[in-house]
């Protein structure tokens, strides 16, 4: 599922049309895959009605109504705003008349099905007083209701919302729009459904899939050994949040990793050690505990249950100039700074929408509104690689490509899941620097959560519990 950003649709079909695809064809093209996905849905007796605007997207609408009434169905065509002002949605019309249909301006008694082709991504609030009007009576309706391209109301690019036609289906056309994603509008989508209207996948964006997962997963080498595997340093832990060390700890020995060097004080040390026996602790309140740097890592993560400081601070310079392994930082490791634009090895920031928000220097609504653009711009500012947590989770590279991850469930919302998270990440990354590291393991992490609730309650989910999981989620997935 590609995710185009509105610039983007604008840029396809002013290229289509430079290039022989005129935007008459695009809307006819849109029409037929419309009325080919919506179909399944509806019943000739049905009676539909559909809210078609006064710009190019209730062409769209136009070309709907024509297929529909073609092939026996009590479609509707009503202009509640006014007809189509566009030359395009206007030709489209005059057709529509030609074969002897009529339509309306506005709804007249109660419809079975309502389809929302009043704005496309070129929308933005607040609604006029008529929409409001409209809004209600759709709020009313007791109807199957569906939208074209996008729910009236809501913007392509971002999450916030004033008011919206609330859909149970969304026909997207040509792609998925950021606004899917995000929240609140992604609940007034309903179920997505994507429909190909003959223009080339040329997205920067797009969710990753199981498929992805079985296709990039790594492949066991022959006679492996614990070295075939890497070695990784997680410096993490402390007194007052010791859980965090043993959680990544456990992330990175479960996803694979060869050894693990766990950094952190004394006392966490002692406690993680009856729990996971099978990692190497040094206390990192000795001065000399890391002398040499690039001396056996194949990765490295920084930060969960780490209270930033000066000394930590110096730690990561030290990380960031001095090596070029895969450098993971998280939680305490996360701040406003420089990154390095010389070095080799990938930075990966895994920050929350707040952690996002104040590196960004943003506020965390801010974030959570634009959160695929957020993350993407920091990434391409910065040179670094940002994995931004949350309902569905963005992954945005420094080329200004990424992805969107959409498993998981209310399970992952605790304390510690991220610290798990970044285990993985570290566990995942010391056998081999590859992007599509990074989002399998975003993706599994989020996976493990749809399992327990195929059992359990996902509120009664605790971190402790990915790493429990993991083992037959792999196997189910058939990824061993």
């Amino acid at each position: 599922m590609n995710i185009y950003f509105a610039r983007e649709i604008r840029d396809s079909d002013q290229t289509a049309d430079a290039n022989g695809l005129s935007i008459n064809t695009l809307m006819e093209n849109s029409g037929h895959a419309l009325f080919e996905g919506m179909k399944k849905l509806l019943d000739k007796e049905q009676r539909i009605g559909i809210l078609a605007g006064s710009g190019n997207n209730g062409g769209d609408g136009i070309v709907l109504a024509r297929l529909l009434k073609n092939h026996g169905f009590k479609a509707e065509l009503i202009f509640p705003l006014g007809i189509p002002s566009t030359q395009v949605a206007h030709d489209h019309l005059a057709y529509y008349q030609s074969l002897g249909y009529a339509y309306s301006s506005q709804l007249d008694g109660n419809y079975d099905v309502l389809i929302d082709g009043l704005f496309g991504i070129g929308f933005r609030p607040p609604f006029t007083e008529e929409m409001n009007r409209l809004h209600q009576q759709w709020m009313d309706s007791n109807a199957l209701k569906m939208a074209i391209d996008i729910p009236s109301g809501t913007e392509a690019d971002c999450g916030r919302v004033q008011a919206a036609f609330k859909a149970d289906h969304t026909f997207c056309l040509h792609g998925a729009k950021p606004s899917a994603f995000l929240y609140p509008s992604s609940t007034y989508y309903g179920e997505l459904h994507i429909v190909d209207i003959g223009l080339p996948s040329q997205a920067r964006f797009r969710i990753w899939t199981e498929d992805d997962v079985r296709a990039t997963w790594h492949v066991e080498e022959e006679n492996p050994h614990k070295g075939t595997f890497g070695t990784g340093l997680l410096i993490a832990g402390s007194r007052q949040m010791p859980g965090c060390a043993l959680l990544a700890g456990t992330g990175a020995m479960r996803a694979g990793i060869g050894k693990l060097v766990i950094a952190t004080e004394e006392e966490v040390a002692h406690k993680c050690t009856i729990s996971l026996p099978e990692a190497t602790y040094v206390d990192r309140s000795k001065s000399n505990w890391q002398q040499d740097l690039t001396q056996k890592y194949t990765a490295v993560a920084i930060g969960p249950g780490i209270n930033p400081d000066e000394s930590l601070e110096e730690l990561i310079a030290a990380y960031l100039n001095e090596t070029d392994y895969p450098l993971i930082l998280d939680a305490g490791a996360l701040s406003e700074r420089s990154y390095p634009k010389q070095r080799k090895g990938p930075i990966i920031l895994t920050p929350h929408p707040g952690e996002m928000a104040r590196i960004a220097g943003k506020t965390a609504a801010e974030v959570n509104e634009n959160r695929i653009q957020t993350a993407s711009d920091y990434a391409v500012k910065h040179q670094v690689t940002v994995v931004l947590k949350g309902v569905n989770t963005v992954i945005a590279f420094p080329d200004g490509t990424g992805y969107v991850n959409i498993t998981g469930n209310r399970g992952l919302s605790k304390g510690g899941t991220g610290d798990t998270l970044t285990g993985i990440l570290l566990g995942l990354l010391t056998q081999g620097y590859r992007k599509a590291a990074i989002m399998n393991g975003v993706y599994l992490h989020g996976k493990t959560a749809e399992l327990y609730s195929e059992n359990h309650a996902p509120s009664a989910m605790l971190a402790s519990d990915i790493m429990r999981i993991w083992p037959e989620l792999l196997r189910r997935l058939d990824l061993e």
